[in-house]
């Protein structure tokens, strides 16, 4: 599906997309900091906020929207292969994430790490002592602990963020972004130029009183210059952490459980590649050879592929499964029988009245994904979950 817009055209890599998601690639490509770029959006595509869950595009503009990012900056999954746990008892490892592993809105009580430094902050960030003590949690909504297996071959993954820290970065930059755009910086930069070049310094602040406020989506106000040199810095630092804070945990569950590492890797989607200038919004880098996991739901598990570098999809692939229900729209329309009844033979006690949201029923069906991801990824494998874990609250 193409999708065009006043500035730029968009690649859609699946022809079921909703109206509201549809709505939102046109918006942003009417935005003239799209101009030139190449934007090609995953088969997961849904409707976010303030900006389409699956969109890639390349940044070579200079210019670039916070929102397009969004509040769980370096949000990812690390996928570590532990080898054979047959007989494995999942009652006690539900005990260790419990008691050592917060979730939901939940920090720890006290560090289990050192601190990490934010001394390259660009701002000064509310609260972080508790951004501190988040390091090593799991947060809530979509984010999961899941054991899933092939054969006797067993894998952990942990799919978490950069929790409150990635919130502020987005937030503190995307409001610099409306205030650059509000007060007009780039208009006025210009006009005092040209009025110092043509020897007119004394009409320069009346001229500057006639320019009139430019209407813009405040969604979609981009950074550029220092402004958005700031904004790559902070969230740098912030996919640092989210990579720290997946790490810690799995570091805990591992070593309370006994087990050892055989090899690991970390598929991050959201998030900005600096060395490719690729934007990844629920996408993850498919680069040739680049090891990647697509988690599809609790019940169906994960794909396991290497990336094939096909540029036409940005070198990227699907985050995941991607909704079919609005988080109000699954808790209205799924019951709690047939959430339990779907997730027979997994062990899990995260299959509660607050989890329907996550349901493998709010979400697209596997094969809609399996079969539209070929040209980008190679499947090696497709692992199923023996044990999940979601926060309950």
């Amino acid at each position: 599906m193409l999708l065009k817009g006043k500035h730029n055209i968009a690649k859609v890599f699946t022809d079921e997309v909703e109206e509201t998601a549809v709505d939102q690639i046109v918006e942003m490509l009417n935005q003239e900091f799209v101009k030139k770029e190449q934007i090609r959006i995953m088969p997961d595509v849904h409707a976010g906020k303030g900006s389409t869950i699956g969109t890639t595009m390349t940044i070579s503009n200079g210019k670039v929207v916070p929102n397009l990012v969004g509040v769980d900056i370096g949000c990812g999954i690390s996928v570590y292969y532990l080898g054979d746990l047959s007989g494995t008892d999942w009652s006690k490892l539900d005990l260790v994430i419990s008691e050592n592993v917060p979730s939901g809105k939940n920090v720890r009580n006290k560090m289990i790490s050192e601190k990490f430094q934010f001394r390259e902050m660009s701002f000064e960030l509310f609260n972080e002592n508790r951004i501190q003590l988040s390091k090593g949690t799991l947060g809530g909504g979509n984010h999961f602990i899941e054991i899933s297996k092939t054969g006797n071959d067993y894998y952990l993954l942990i799919h978490s963020g950069s929790r409150n820290l990635g919130v502020q970065v987005a937030k503190h930059h995307q409001d610099a972004a409306i205030k650059y755009h509000k007060h007009n910086v780039f208009d006025k930069q210009g006009l005092i130029s040209r009025l110092k070049s043509e020897g007119r310094e004394k009409e320069i602040q009346t001229e500057l009183s006639k320019i009139k406020p430019i209407a813009f989506n405040k969604e979609l106000a981009y950074l550029e210059g220092d402004l958005l040199s700031a904004y790559l810095n902070d969230m740098e630092l912030a996919q640092c952490f989210a990579v720290e804070n997946r790490s810690l945990m799995a570091e805990t569950i591992i070593n309370e459980m006994g087990w050892k590492v055989i090899s690991s890797f970390d598929s991050i989607h959201n998030y900005i590649d600096l060395d490719d200038h690729i934007l990844r919004k629920g996408a993850t880098d498919a680069s040739n050879g680049k090891h990647l996991v697509i988690p599809l739901n609790m019940r169906d598990g994960a794909i396991i592929a290497t990336g094939k570098g096909n540029e036409d999809w940005n070198c990227s692939a699907p985050h995941g499964a991607g909704r079919v229900m609005s988080r109000t729209k699954a808790k209205e329309n799924v019951s709690l029988a047939e959430f339990k009844n779907t997730m027979q033979g997994i062990y899990s006690t995260s299959v509660v009245e607050s989890t329907l949201d996550e349901s493998p029923f709010a979400y697209k069906k596997s094969d809609l994904i399996i079969d539209n991801i070929h040209d980008t990824v190679e499947i090696k494998k497709i692992i199923k979950p023996v044990y999940n874990f979601k926060a309950k609250d």
